[in-house]
């Protein structure tokens, strides 16, 4: 098996509450006991309802945020027990694509100034030099050099997201986090920036973190899946298996939940009612409060990640009805020729 680039152990982030007297009212988990592992070249995408703490994921691996315990490994490093110095210069090896492009970007920045800012910061070229990397950089995400002195309100969504992109390698990282990167953009944007992400990951050799709701993007791009539920990982394994045949009922009901793909009446009323408040989450299985198979077992003991073919976290993993996974396989592969003809058919300029 392929050495990880990236790994987590037992990762727990808390937040705490305080009202607006300024008293405690508990904390939030937003991450807690998360262990993953990425291996080095491939995409691990991180899927999941909003406020299930797959951006606080994100900003955990690398270390952007302090974890309260456990272990952030990469390439065999911890890096919480690196020094502010040690950990700045590991820092162009791991960089990181924001939602939004514009929010992103320095109003009061040309794009050549923003992208020449991680080659100034680690000395990667000399000064001399910068404007040729930068327009070799542009270039590399599909935008025409001479836009260089343009300012970011002067362009789409789609072209500042490729600006985004250009500005993350040019430090020439070999780990990248994109925490929802085409979200913000229109549906044909998406495709070709989808598409240009797969070409880098390519052509670059990176390892990528894909941090994404939209299950048609990820079943197109990532090579495995991890589904979070209140913090936890609830489900994680090859993206192909995963999809086929899921072992977790909340992995169930957020394929069912994808418009367009025919599910039964059935699939579709898998996941009812409101996510509890990650104040106070259920206890056992989190899910369990949703899930139309919960038992006794479920709220008297948290269910292990283990091993049912991939990782799954639930008691009654061998007991659920085959039915449905065979349902969301077929009608989801017929999405996927979908979408990959979709995607085919953009890898055009913008």
């Amino acid at each position: 098996m392929t050495a990880p680039m990236l790994e987590l152990r037992d990762v727990v982030r808390a937040f705490p509450v305080r009202d607006a007297l300024g008293r405690s009212k508990g904390a939030v988990r937003a991450v807690d006991g998360v262990s993953l592992s990425v291996p080095r070249g491939s995409v691990l995408a991180i899927v999941g309802e909003s406020g299930c703490g797959k951006s606080t994921l994100g900003r955990l691996a690398l270390r952007l945020i302090e974890p309260d315990s456990g272990q952030i490994l990469f390439e065999g490093e911890d890096l919480r027990s690196l020094s502010p110095a040690a950990l700045r210069a590991r820092r162009r090896d791991m960089q990181l694509i924001f939602q939004d492009p514009f929010a992103s970007l320095d109003p009061r920045m040309t794009v050549e100034q923003a992208v020449a800012e991680p080659l100034r910061l680690h000395g990667i070229v000399p000064r001399a030099k910068e404007r040729d990397r930068v327009a070799e950089l542009l270039s590399r995400v599909g935008l025409r050099p001479e836009l260089a002195r343009r300012w970011p309100h002067e362009f789409s969504g789609g072209q500042r997201q490729r600006i985004a992109i250009a500005r993350a390698l040019a430090s020439g990282p070999r780990l990248i986090v994109g925490d929802e990167p085409v979200s913000a953009l229109d549906v044909s944007v998406q495709a070709q920036v989808i598409n240009l992400l797969q070409d880098l990951i390519r052509e670059l050799g990176l390892t990528f973190v894909l941090i994404s709701h939209d299950l048609g993007v990820v079943r197109h791009i990532a090579d495995r899946v991890a589904v979070m539920y209140l913090g936890r990982i609830v489900e994680e394994g090859p993206t192909a298996e995963v999809f086929s045949n899921p072992k977790h009922p909340y992995t169930r009901a957020l394929l069912a939940a994808v418009p367009g793909q025919g599910h039964t009446k059935g699939a579709a009323a898998l996941l009812e009612g409101d996510a509890p408040s990650p104040i106070d989450p259920p206890s056992g299985c989190r899910f369990r409060t949703r899930c139309p198979h919960a038992e006794a077992i479920c709220a008297a003991q948290i269910p292990p990640l283990a091993d049912h073919g991939h990782r799954a976290a639930c008691h009654r993993q061998a007991e659920l009805p085959p039915a449905a996974a065979r349902h969301e396989r077929d009608a989801g592969g017929e999405r996927l020729k979908r979408l990959q003809a979709f995607f085919s058919d953009q890898r055009t300029g913008e």
